[in-house]
C-alpha cells in the first residue's frame, strides 16, 4: 500500500518541483554565491598556518598606518598578520580576482567616501563583505558590493522590489555605504565598534556594550560568548586587507589602475522601457548592457517610474533615439500573451510567471475585464532564467480545483481601502473578491482584518467563509516599535508576523544573520516604521569622475586618480546641501525623476479635477493616485497610449 502511494505522490511531487524551478522561480537572480573566502570565517581559521616567519615585505607592510588608528596588543597583531598572509600568500590568486574586479569602482567608491569626510581606509570594505562583487548575495540575503540586508538598503535609500535591486547598483550602494557609516561612527565615536557593527548590526553591539560594559572593541571580541566569530574577527581581517592594499607592489601584486573603469553616460528612461531592446539598439549584448546596469532584475524599467541608465558616452546618442521612437525596434524585453475567454489578470500573472500588481503596472492602459483576444505585456528577467516561450493556453502548473491547493493570498486591510480599490490592486473583479470571502454586498471594511485574495482554491475559500478580523486589542498589542522578550518555541517569523514588520527588518534590528541566532529569553528590539533621518553631506554623481571632487590623500600604492572623466557629462550638477534631496546622488529619491516630487491632489468641488502632470509621473501613478481607472484617465485626455503623458501638462480627472 505504501508504494502504491508512492507510486501516486512522487510524480506529483516532481511536477510541482518542475514549475517551481521553471519561470515561476522568481528570485533565482537573488541565489547566496558568496565566495568561501569572504563569509566562512570557521574554514579561513583552519586554513591560517600559524606561526609561519614573516618576509621582509610582510614587516613594512604591517607597521604601515592607514588614516584609521587601530591599538593592537600582542594577540591582535598575531591575527592581523596571520590574514595578511592569508590573502597575500595562500589566497592571493583571490585577492588578485578581487583586485581586478575593484579597479573600475575604485576611483568612484574613493570620491564618494571623500565627500562625505570618511577615511579613506574604507575603501577596502567591501573586499571583505563581497570580494568588490556588485552581485554578490550571501546565504542570509545581505546583496550587492556592500552587502546590505533589504532592510537597511531600503533606510539608506535603495529600492530593492520586484523590478529592481539597488543593492547591486554600484553607484547608488556606495552613498548608501557612506550614510550608513556616517551614522556608525556617529553612534559609536570609534571605528573598530563602526566597523563591528557594519558587520553585526549597531542593535546588536549596543546590546553587547551595555551587557558587558565594556567599550572597547577587542576587549569584547576576546569573549566568544558576546560576538559569533565572524564579527570577532572582522576588524583584523579589514585591517589585514588594508595593509595589503596599500603596499600592493612591494607584496607582489599589480598595481591598481586608477583609469580601469568605463567611461559611461547617465541617460534618464521612462517607464516601462524595453532595455533589452535598448541595448540591442546600441549593437550590445544583454550581458553588457546589465554590466553596466546590475541593478535591474528585469530586461524592462519599473513601468511607474522614470530611473537612469548608463551606457557608454558613444551610445548616448542612439540611446535618445530609440527613446524618441521605441516602437521602431523590435521588442526585446518584453513578450506578449493573449487573453483567452474568461481570463482574468489573476490568471494571466499565474501563467507569465509575474506578480499581478507588477502585470497591472506594466499594462495601466487596460480594462480590468480582460476581452478575449487582448494583448497583454510581459517583463522578462534580467538574468534570463525566464526567457522561455510563455503557455498561451491554461496555466500546467496552476492549481487545480479539486487537488490540494496553495495557500491562498491574504491582504490585510489598510485605512480608506475599499472591495474595489483591493480588487483592482490585485488585478481580480470585486464579484471574485467578494465571493472568496463570502460577502454578498460591499460591507465597509475593518481597519486591519485580513481578506482573501482569489487564485489558489477560490472554490474551497468561499465556503470557508470570510477571514475574521485581527481582534482590536491584538493590533494594538502589535504596533510596531518597542522590545520583546523571546518566549520558548517562538521563531523570527512569528515573532515579526505579530508586530506586523518584516522578517529581515527584525533581524536586521537585531544583528541577527539567521533566525538560527533566536534564543529564548532574549530581548528583540521591534523596528519602528520611521526612521530617524541624519543630515549627512553631499555626495558626488556617479555622473561625474572621481577627479572631479576634493579627494583625500592618496593610499600608499595607489596613485591619484586619473584626469580623465570616469563618466562624462557636459554640465555637471551642483552639489546640494542636504543628501536626502539631491537630485544628482544615485540613492537619493526624493528631487531624482525616479522620485517624483509629490503632489496634494485637492478634492474635487465638481465632477472634474485638472491636475499638472509632475516630472516622471505616469499614467498608472495617476489613475492610482486619485483611485481611477487608466484606460478612463487617458479617455478623460484623448490619449491614445500612456506615452502620450508630458510633465507639467494638465489633464482632467473626473469624480462621480
Amino acid at each position: 500500500m505504501a508504494r502504491y502511494i508512492l507510486c501516486i505522490v512522487l510524480p506529483l511531487l516532481l511536477a510541482l518541483a518542475g514549475c517551481a524551478g521553471n519561470k515561476y522561480d522568481k528570485n533565482t537572480d537573488m541565489k547566496a554565491n558568496l565566495e568561501p573566502e569572504v563569509w566562512d570565517t570557521s574554514q579561513i581559521l583552519k586554513d591560517l598556518k600559524r606561526g609561519r616567519p614573516l618576509t621582509e615585505q610582510e614587516k613594512k607592510a604591517l607597521a604601515s598606518r592607514g588614516a584609521i588608528q587601530f591599538n593592537l596588543d600582542v594577540a591582535d597583531n598575531e591575527e592581523v598578520q596571520m590574514f595578511l598572509q592569508y590573502f597575500s600568500m595562500d589566497k592571493k590568486g583571490t585577492m588578485e580576482k578581487w583586485l581586478q574586479r575593484a579597479e573600475p569602482h575604485l576611483p568612484y567608491v574613493r570620491a564618494v567616501l571623500a565627500s562625505y569626510n570618511l577615511p579613506p581606509d574604507l575603501i577596502v570594505l567591501p573586499f571583505i563583505e563581497s570580494g568588490y562583487s556588485t552581485m554578490a548575495y550571501s546565504p542570509v540575503g545581505a546583496g550587492g558590493m556592500w552587502q546590505f540586508m533589504p532592510y537597511t538598503g531600503r533606510r539608506f535609500g535603495l529600492t530593492v522590489d520586484w523590478w529592481v535591486d539597488e543593492r547591486r547598483d554600484p553607484y547608488k550602494s556606495t552613498v548608501a555605504a557612506a550614510k550608513y557609516l556616517t551614522k556608525l561612527y556617529q553612534m559609536f565615536g570609534d571605528w573598530n565598534l563602526a566597523l563591528a557593527a557594519y558587520n553585526a548590526g549597531e542593535g546588536k553591539i549596543s546590546r553587547v556594550m551595555a551587557a558587558s560594559g565594556q567599550c572597547d572593541f577587542f576587549d569584547i571580541a576576546k569573549d566568544p560568548k558576546l560576538l559569533k566569530e565572524e564579527t570577532r574577527h572582522y576588524v583584523p581581517k579589514f585591517l589585514a586587507v588594508l595593509k595589503i592594499f596599500q603596499n600592493l607592489d612591494s607584496l607582489g601584486f599589480r598595481k591598481i589602475n586608477w583609469q580601469a573603469g568605463p567611461n559611461l553616460k547617465e541617460v534618464p528612461v521612462p517607464g516601462g522601457t524595453d532595455l533589452l531592446a535598448l541595448a540591442q539598439a546600441c549593437d550590445m549584448g544583454w550581458e553588457q548592457f546589465r554590466e553596466y546596469n546590475p541593478g535591474f532584475r528585469r530586461q524592462v524599467s519599473p513601468p511607474d517610474a522614470t530611473v537612469n541608465v548608463y551606457v557608454p558616452v558613444a551610445k548616448e546618442q542612439v540611446v535618445l533615439a530609440f527613446l524618441k521612437n521605441p516602437g521602431n525596434y523590435p521588442a526585446g524585453g518584453v513578450q506578449t500573451v493573449t487573453a483567452q475567454s474568461g481570463d482574468t489578470w489573476w490568471a494571466i500573472a499565474r501563467r507569465a510567471g509575474m506578480p499581478v500588481a507588477e502585470l497591472r503596472q506594466l499594462n495601466a492602459s487596460l480594462p480590468e475585464d480582460l476581452p478575449p483576444g487582448q494583448t497583454v505585456r510581459v517583463a522578462l528577467s534580467a538574468s534570463g532564467v525566464d526567457n522561455t516561450a510563455l503557455a498561451e493556453g491554461p496555466d500546467a502548473c496552476a492549481p487545480k480545483p479539486l487537488a490540494a491547493a496553495s495557500k491562498p493570498q491574504r491582504h490585510r486591510v489598510n485605512k480608506g481601502e475599499s472591495m474595489g480599490s483591493i480588487a483592482k490592486k490585485y488585478g481580480v473583479s470585486t464579484k471574485e473578491l467578494m465571493a472568496a470571502n463570502g460577502m454578498k454586498t460591499e460591507r465597509r471594511l475593518t481597519l486591519g482584518s485580513w481578506i482573501v485574495i482569489p487564485g489558489g482554491a477560490p472554490q474551497a475559500v468561499a465556503k470557508a467563509g470570510p477571514v475574521p478580523a485581527a481582534p482590536v486589542q491584538a493590533q494594538a498589542q502589535a504596533a510596531p516599535g518597542g522590545s520583546h522578550r523571546v518566549q520558548k518555541g517562538e521563531s523570527v517569523t512569528g515573532i515579526a508576523a505579530k508586530y506586523g514588520v518584516s522578517a529581515d527588518a527584525l533581524m536586521a534590528a537585531n544583528g541577527m544573520r539567521s533566525g538560527k541566532d533566536l534564543r529564548a529569553g532574549a530581548t528583540l528590539t521591534i523596528p519602528g516604521k520611521a526612521v530617524a533621518r541624519t543630515e549627512v553631506p553631499a555626495a558626488p554623481s556617479p555622473a561625474r569622475s572621481a577627479a572631479d571632487y576634493k579627494t583625500p590623500k592618496p593610499l600608499a600604492a595607489a596613485p591619484a586618480p586619473a584626469a580623465n572623466r570616469l563618466f562624462a557629462e557636459k554640465s555637471p550638477p551642483p552639489a546640494p546641501t542636504k543628501a536626502p534631496a539631491a537630485a544628482s546622488q544615485p540613492a537619493a529619491k526624493a528631487a531624482s525623476p525616479a522620485a517624483p516630487a509629490k503632489q496634494t491632489a485637492a478634492a474635487p468641488a465638481a465632477k472634474a479635477v485638472n491636475y499638472k502632470v509632475g516630472p516622471g509621473e505616469t499614467v498608472w501613478g495617476i489613475a492610482k493616485k486619485f483611485n481611477v481607472e487608466p484606460s478612463s484617465l487617458m479617455a478623460w485626455n484623448n490619449m491614445k497610449s500612456p506615452s502620450a503623458l508630458q510633465a507639467g501638462s494638465q489633464i482632467t480627472i473626473r469624480k462621480d
